[in-house]
């Protein structure tokens, strides 16, 4: 149930979360522009460049980036992404933001996408699911 938006002289207590009625707990996400909650996931990946899988192939395969998110979006609305690419090509990481998601957990979700993915995707280089880690991280907002 959304509840509307008070502002009380800058304090967030005002605000409850939208969908499931709390009001605000330490850490919790507070949404007033979506439908439904929101749940923020990490998924790290130890081998594979995600960078260079932003876009599809030469041939049309479709990249890493966009299989993962077509197998995210069969359960769960995505509101936003990023992917983030460290100094070296491994050890990158998606990070999605979601609404109305049906899993249960980050790691439900984790074995699902492992059973359904393919060990192995992406257009430009092998992005490794087996070893894919998937984690339930919340938002944190920082100024630059």
């Amino acid at each position: 149930m959304a509840i509307g938006v008070t502002k009380v002289n800058g304090d967030t207590g005002g605000l409850n979360n939208v969908g499931d009625g709390r009001i605000l707990t330490n850490a919790a996400i507070i949404s007033t522009g979506v439908s439904g909650p929101v749940n923020a996931y990490n998924f790290q990946f130890v081998a594979g460049n995600l960078a260079a899988e932003l876009s599809r192939g030469t041939n049309g395969t479709a990249g890493a980036v966009e299989t993962l998110l077509t197998a995210i979006s069969a359960n769960a609305s995505i509101l936003a992404y990023q992917v983030d690419v460290g100094a070296t090509a491994a050890n990158t990481q998606l990070s999605v933001v979601t609404e109305r998601s049906s899993w249960a957990s980050a790691a439900a979700m984790q074995v699902a996408l492992r059973a359904t993915l393919a060990s192995n995707i992406g257009a430009n280089g092998p992005i490794t699911t087996t070893t894919m880690d998937v984690r339930n991280v919340g938002i944190k907002l920082a100024a630059s």
